[in-house]
């Protein structure tokens, strides 16, 4: 078996300013999907990292994955960077949870959270 990619799915209540915490960091839109006057999906892209942000009950799913998506909780994504200092001047004011920090796995990094309520790492790993 081969695995090609593995994409994480962002739960939120509305997609716009998750979309636009990305769009800020760099990400482009792939494709977008309305429910109603407003987003109910997305999918991002930065290089081959991609991220999807969903609105919680989105009436395109089905049940019972619809409902599933309104217990949703906060979902953590990690993703490694050449450049820490672009990562912080483009998101200048976001909320950071966990400041500029070395970790024991020889990663400089801080985390954010994104409008929605997940937490975004950036990493920049020393190899």
């Amino acid at each position: 078996m081969k695995v090609s990619s593995a994409t994480p799915v962002l739960f939120v209540d509305r997609v716009e300013p998750t979309r636009d915490f990305f769009l800020k960091a760099g990400f482009e839109v792939m494709f977008d999907v309305p429910e109603g006057d407003r987003l109910g999906f997305v999918g991002l892209h930065h290089g081959g990292v991609q991220v999807m942000v969903e609105l919680r009950g989105n009436s395109n799913e089905k049940e019972p994955f619809r409902g599933l998506t309104r217990e949703s909780r906060r979902a953590v994504v990690f993703i490694e960077v050449d450049d820490l200092e672009a990562v912080i001047a483009a998101l200048a004011g976001a909320k950071v949870v966990a400041e500029r920090h070395k970790t024991f796995y020889n990663a400089d990094e801080l985390t954010y959270e994104e409008p929605g309520g997940n937490l975004v790492t950036f990493a920049k790993m020393d190899r």
